[in-house]
């Protein structure tokens, strides 16, 4: 089980009580990946979103890299809480340690800390104003 203190050092968990960081760390599993490394495929079907503890990951939609993300940042959470297939691909640019959440458990997460839900509802409205520039 991931330690609930390692979860306070992201952004995403980092106002919940200890109480709260105990339960997401119930969920989490960690993921390690090299260069390369593809997290998840476009158009494939969302099992987890992940939240990226270190390293730096390219997202490419249509073959054409779109963004970079690194440490702190959470991809992968468009196509969970929408419900959709994955609109791009995820491939490691180093190596990378990031933790996933299962769709399940962010459901249960979400249903207990609506929060959460929340602040991943406003990264998700602001990473969509930004793909649409």
């Amino acid at each position: 089980m991931i330690e609930p203190q390692r979860l306070q050092a992201l952004p995403l968990f980092g106002d919940l009580d200890a109480h709260d960081l105990a339960q997401v760390a119930r969920w989490v599993d960690e993921v390690s990946a090299q260069p390369g490394d593809v997290l998840f495929e476009q158009d494939s079907m969302p099992y987890e979103l992940f939240v990226i503890e270190e390293g730096a990951v390219a997202v490419v939609r249509d073959g054409e890299p779109i963004a970079t993300l690194g440490a702190g940042d959470v991809v992968g959470e468009i196509a969970v809480l929408e419900q959709q297939r994955r609109m791009a691909s995820v491939v490691a640019k180093t190596k990378l340690l990031a933790l996933a959440l299962p769709v399940e458990g962010l459901q249960s997460l979400t249903a207990e800390m609506p929060e959460l839900g929340e602040e991943l509802r406003s990264m998700m409205e602001h990473r969509r104003t930004q793909n649409e520039r």
